[in-house]
């Protein structure tokens, strides 16, 4: 069952939506859904005094769909917290997008706000346009990043992606901007194309794979050789088989990968970053 969102105005100010879930949605006629708290700024409102509903929701978060149009850019924390079902965005959508979730699908067909995913423990995000700072990231002053779920970006990420992130899985297309994977303690990462200065600080657990340039390693990362590595196709594989378009250009088995292991400034660390060798000459 679906359930359709549109946004009637145009914002002057953000609103908060975090009741814009299948978990919040399910088992409630239209008339329960349009009675749904949103805050913005001093003032709680109604998902009616914003969005015109339609459609018909199932019975669990599972048998629950939502699509959401309009301009969201100011539309914030849409899936926080998510607990199952899906929901489809029509275009670009605010910060906080499935900050929190736990499960359920969400596909972006255009950009996302920062924070997006933030502190995520399950579920899949698909995003078709760029992602602003922190995805995947923990908040200011938590320790606790990612720790689970899939998140595909197929186009540009912000700074400091995948902070504190303990597991989890993440591609992206595009490049990716500075600090990412800092304090990274466990989780895969795979970026397609390039990544800027101060990866991984402080990391201690966790792998990294750049097929493009990485800009630059701090010296408490340790060169540890250079050679093929069967198991970076393994992880290339199982990107290829979700989302084959991520792959700009095929990666022979042969491909001799440059491996280096740190951040040694905190002590005995196994975070481990891969670059392909004959793209990242410079940092050997």
């Amino acid at each position: 069952m679906t359930v359709r969102l549109n946004l009637t105005q145009e914002l002057d100010l953000p609103i908060e939506a975090d009741t814009i879930t299948p978990s919040h949605f399910a088992g409630k006629s239209l008339a329960d859904i349009k009675k749904l708290p949103v805050i913005q700024g001093n003032q709680t409102l109604q998902i009616s005094d914003f969005f015109e509903v339609s459609g018909e929701t199932g019975d669990s978060p599972d048998a629950t769909e939502i699509h959401v149009s309009g301009d969201l850019r100011k539309v914030k924390m849409i899936g926080k917290g998510m607990n199952g079902g899906r929901i489809t965005v029509e275009g670009d959508v605010g910060m906080y997008l499935g900050a929190e979730m736990i499960a359920g699908r969400i596909h972006v067909k255009g950009s996302v706000g920062a924070w997006a995913a933030a502190e995520m423990q399950g579920g899949n995000i698909q995003i078709e346009g760029d992602a602003g700072d922190r995805l995947c990231a923990g908040y200011r002053g938590s320790i606790e990043g990612m720790s689970g779920g899939r998140v595909y970006v197929a186009g540009n990420v912000g700074r400091e992606m995948a902070s504190h992130m303990r597991k989890g899985f993440i591609a992206v297309r595009g490049n990716v901007d500075e600090l990412a994977a800092s304090k990274m303690k466990g989780g895969t990462i795979i970026v397609c194309g390039n990544v800027a200065e101060r990866i991984g600080v402080s990391a201690t657990k966790g792998m990294v794979f750049v097929l493009g340039r990485l800009e630059s390693l701090m010296p408490t990362y340790l060169f540890s050789g250079v050679s093929e590595r069967e198991f970076t196709n393994y992880y290339l594989r199982y990107l290829r088989s979700r989302r084959p378009d991520f792959l700009k250009e095929p990666v022979p088995v042969t491909e001799k990968w440059t491996k280096f292991m740190g951040d040694l400034a905190e002590g005995t660390p196994k975070q481990e970053i891969y670059v392909r060798t004959a793209q990242n000459g410079h940092l050997h």
